[in-house]
């Protein structure tokens, strides 16, 4: 575990420390590679004595102790550095970070849990150069401990080490601690229950999917998280999880990034927690029985895509729009050829390129319709499909199909004209009168069906003699 002291200056006479703790590295300790030793700088410590049937042993203290039974135990020094190096053990209490991981209280502050139980042999250890000592250290569980798991650290720094400046007025001094878990028979429950999740966008464009899983019982328990994320039919997208602790009777937030997808789209991200939950199973140990899957509805969420994949995305769905209507055309055209066109006979000495012509059709759509082969010969007696007549010139389909012929209209006779009636010529009177303007041609009229009859001529009246007048 590393832990970090930052101090502030404020004024020339006056500095505040602050502390804050580093749950990463405490997750390191606790789930982290057995082989190697916690440290920082060069400087460090492991348990001297892990044992053979539990690996976790090798990196953290791991114990189980009725009320008032002792456990021996030792935690090894190491200075890996080049120098000579003093370095402070001691114990103390732990506490829970703010997402609900491991940490350890300050050596001031009061000791009321494991940090109590625990009585070192020395607190202070000059090391040589590469050098390593083992302090020896006892742990007595008092009587009145309550059944569970109890929870303490070893804590091991430089002493006199100089804090590091990191600018601003802050500077920050370290050390490394061990994990003490102790366990107490009794009523030993191990459930966890989950208690969020969420996704979350961030400033950059990315998401965050956090996870809250809460431990109602009074043990810690080792839980795996699986946080998969998939296209909305089914594909894997992306995966995040691992193993972590949860601790007693606490909350413990998990957060992972998920980035933003080019494509975008729809998703869906779904968790699963797995645990066991037997009361066989300890720290490091498993008891070999059916595991407890919990699973949390699944969140179904929209992601628009990047600029670039938005413009590839519009394109795609043109081009298959068009395709769509193309064929939609196609398949409309098919359907009415196949529900209209009829069946003819082919006449000897008649080709496809004349049928074609005859019914106002290409000939290769003539040729596609009835399968065609080249070089297209036709023979008497063939049957073809041909437009109907309404669209190609008159034919019955039971009989053979014959050249189209051009309709040619009778030649025009002049019409006939009706003959016009000449009146009677009366006597020229006494005076003459001017001669009458010549008529004009009568218009032609509707043939009649029968030739008019010839007006009968007029005879003339007969003028009475004249008397002389008398003088």
């Amino acid at each position: 575990m590393t832990q970090s002291r930052i101090s502030r200056c404020r004024g020339r006479h006056h500095q505040k420390r602050l502390t804050t703790y580093f749950g990463l590295a405490l997750a390191a300790l606790l789930i982290g590679s057995a082989a190697s030793a916690v440290e920082y700088g060069g400087i460090g410590g492991r348990p001297a004595f892990p044992r053979p049937d539990n690996d976790r042993s090798k990196s953290i203290f791991v114990h189980t102790l009725n009320p008032g039974e002792q456990a021996e135990e030792g935690v090894q020094l190491l200075n890996n550095t080049d120098e000579t190096k003093t370095l402070t053990v001691d114990a103390v209490d732990s506490l829970v970070s703010s997402g609900g991981g491991f940490a350890c209280r300050q050596k001031v502050e009061p000791k009321t849990d494991v940090g109590s139980w625990i009585v070192l042999a020395k607190n202070e250890v000059t090391l040589e150069p590469m050098g390593s000592e083992i302090v020896p250290f006892t742990i007595q569980a008092p009587p009145t401990a309550g059944a569970g798991e109890h929870n303490g650290c070893v804590v091991i720094q430089e002493k006199n080490a100089a804090p590091q400046a990191q600018g601003n007025g802050i500077t920050l001094s370290f050390r490394s601690g061990i994990r003490v878990a102790v366990m107490i028979p009794g009523d030993i429950v191990r459930q966890l229950e989950i208690a969020g999740f969420e996704l979350k966008p961030r400033p950059d464009g990315n998401f965050q999917l956090s996870v809250r899983i809460r431990n109602t019982g009074n043990v810690s328990i080792d839980l795996k998280v699986d946080v998969h994320t998939r296209y909305f039919f089914g594909r894997a997208y992306a995966w995040n999880g691992g193993k972590f602790p949860a601790l007693r009777g606490q909350t413990s937030e998990l957060n992972f990034d998920l980035t933003r997808p080019f494509w975008g789209g729809w998703y869906r991200t779904g968790l699963d927690v797995t645990y066991d939950a037997n009361q066989e199973a300890g720290i490091g140990k498993e008891s070999g029985k059916e595991l407890t899957v919990l699973r949390a509805p699944d969140i179904t969420f929209f992601i628009p895509p990047q600029p670039l994949a938005a413009a590839a995305e519009a394109g795609a769905a043109l081009a298959i729009i068009i395709v769509i209507v193309i064929i939609v055309i196609v398949f409309a055209k098919k359907q009415k050829i196949a529900r209209t066109w009829v069946t003819g006979e082919v006449k000897e000495g008649e080709d496809i390129e004349f049928l074609a012509k005859a019914h106002r059709v290409s000939w290769k759509l003539l040729a596609k319709v009835n399968k065609l082969k080249p070089p297209y010969k036709l023979k008497g007696g063939d049957k073809l499909k041909v437009p109907p007549a309404a669209l190609a010139p008159a034919h019955r389909p039971d009989q053979p199909m014959k050249p189209p012929t051009v309709p040619v209209a009778p030649p025009t006779k002049p019409a006939a004209t009706s003959p016009v009636p000449t009146p009677a010529v009366k006597p020229a009177a006494p005076s003459p009168a001017p001669a009458a303007p010549p008529a004009k041609p009568a218009a032609p009229g509707p043939v009649p069906s029968q030739p008019p009859k010839p007006a009968r001529p007029r005879k003339p009246r007969a003028k009475k003699p004249v008397k002389p007048s008398k003088v």
